[in-house]
């Protein structure tokens, strides 16, 4: 008898230990959350953060480790995020511009087919981890990886009718996440709606308020601002909706609004301090502290843009605290935008002129709070990879930012290869439609 309830206990006492250690295991699981947030930089951010414009932002820049994030040349968005997302420069990734001409001299654009590296979500699937990837650039048709992964063309479901909705099907991996992104899209693409929800403004009115009797659709970018703000609106609630309901060691997506504002963000300027910057760009006249004013007076303006990143990041990170207390954040711009002969922009630069920063921020519970020293676009996959402590890709062109971590990780390096999923014909539509985005954002030439 005696025998049997010391048996009896001893099991108790075992399933408990069981039951506390793989809770723990549980707990201390890593996740990480990467937000991309496209064209953000710090001389713009800075100052609304400094008048307390953007208190949540103020206090997570104080408790993370943050840096100016170096980019390179061309700095053009589908080559440094991919960069971003390999490690690797675009000679070795493969995506080296927007497009290029096929012999018969028809453009056409990068996509995922010319990519030549395995990206960090097709790495960690390797190693038996699961991802949620929404929005990257050069992803269509979206990688066959263990968990959710939906492609860069499926925001354009956000400015379609219903009855063309079957086309995005192909959009999705794996299918079965299809219906609920189409439920999503019908409920998020109203623009007025959209407006009052974010707070971003009325752009499109705006133009025609200031610029009476002008033809908004010939002007760049801004003749599609309606779409791009339905765009990235359909993305914030298709990534909340799956940053809720999935469990994933990693999460991925990424916003284009602060790049696409900013590329038109000037023709608000007050007319006559507008023509005035013109000629000085023009002539090269322009002094450091007829930039910093500008800088300040394009700051101001966006500040509605900003405040919408702050609340999309404050409530993905409510979300997640709520889950997980050992989720790392990674949040990212690829480049920042600079003044010059050209206008206030990011690529066409002169020579003599750097690849303007980006802007990055690092938190978690094991992160050293203040300003990383070096850091650049190359370095955020073999972070990531260090803190899951894997190996880091052999050639890998960034380095591991261990002094961000107190955290205690061995180096270990390894061969990763991209594993072909099967030759496939390129989608035409998908082509089509990012020639067209591309020719009204000004990326490129009809």
């Amino acid at each position: 008898m005696k025998r049997r309830e010391f048996v009896k206990k001893s099991f108790i006492i075992t399933a408990g230990l069981n039951a506390v250690y793989c809770g723990t295991k549980k707990k201390d699981k890593i996740k990480v959350i990467l937000l991309g947030f496209d064209g953000v930089n710090w001389p713009t951010l800075d100052p609304l953060i400094e008048k307390g414009k953007l208190p949540f932002l103020k206090k997570l820049k104080e408790e993370s480790a943050w840096a100016y994030f170096k980019t390179f040349k061309p700095a053009k968005s589908n080559v440094v995020w991919t960069s971003i997302a390999s490690g690797k420069t675009m000679l070795k990734h493969g995506i080296v511009d927007f497009v290029y001409l096929k012999k018969n001299g028809l453009k056409v654009p990068y996509s995922k087919s010319d990519r030549r590296e395995p990206l960090i979500w097709q790495i960690l699937d390797e190693h038996k981890k699961r991802s949620a990837v929404l929005n990257w650039w050069c992803s269509h048709p979206p990688d066959k990886i263990n968990g959710v992964m939906a492609s860069d063309f499926l925001r354009r479901m956000a400015t379609s009718k219903p009855e063309i909705f079957h086309k995005f099907v192909n959009a999705v991996h794996p299918v079965t996440y299809y219906k609920k992104f189409k439920e999503l899209a019908l409920l998020n693409n109203d623009y007025l709606k959209i407006v009052k929800k974010t707070g971003l403004p009325d752009f499109d009115g705006l133009y025609k308020k200031n610029y009476p009797g002008k033809d908004i659709s010939k002007v760049p970018v801004i003749k599609s601002y309606k779409a791009y703000a339905r765009h990235d609106a359909y993305i914030e609630e298709v990534s909340r909706h799956l940053l809720k309901n999935e469990d994933v060691d990693f999460f991925a997506t990424y916003f284009r609004f602060p790049d696409v504002i900013q590329h038109f963000i000037t023709l608000f300027l007050d007319q006559e301090y507008k023509e005035n910057l013109k000629k000085h760009l023009i002539n090269e006249t322009l002094t450091r502290e007829m930039n910093d004013e500008a800088v300040l007076k394009i700051s101001d303006l966006l500040e509605p843009v900003y405040r919408y990143m702050e609340n999309i990041i404050k409530d993905y990170m409510e979300i997640e605290r709520k889950k997980n207390k050992n989720t790392y954040f990674f949040i990212m711009s690829d480049h920042g935008f600079s003044l010059f002969r050209g206008g206030y922009n990011h690529y066409g630069l002169p020579d003599n002129m750097k690849a303007p920063d980006g802007f990055l921020l690092i938190n978690g519970p094991k992160v050293r709070q203040g300003m990383i020293k070096d850091a650049g676009v190359f370095d955020i996959t073999p972070t990531i990879l260090n803190l899951y402590d894997l190996p880091v890709g052999k050639n890998m062109d960034g380095r591991v930012l261990s002094e961000v971590f107190q955290l205690h990780r061995t180096k270990r390096f390894k061969t990763y290869k991209l594993k072909k999923e099967g030759e496939k014909e390129r989608d035409k539509t998908y082509d089509e439609e990012t020639l067209n985005d591309l020719k009204s954002i000004g990326y490129i030439n009809k």
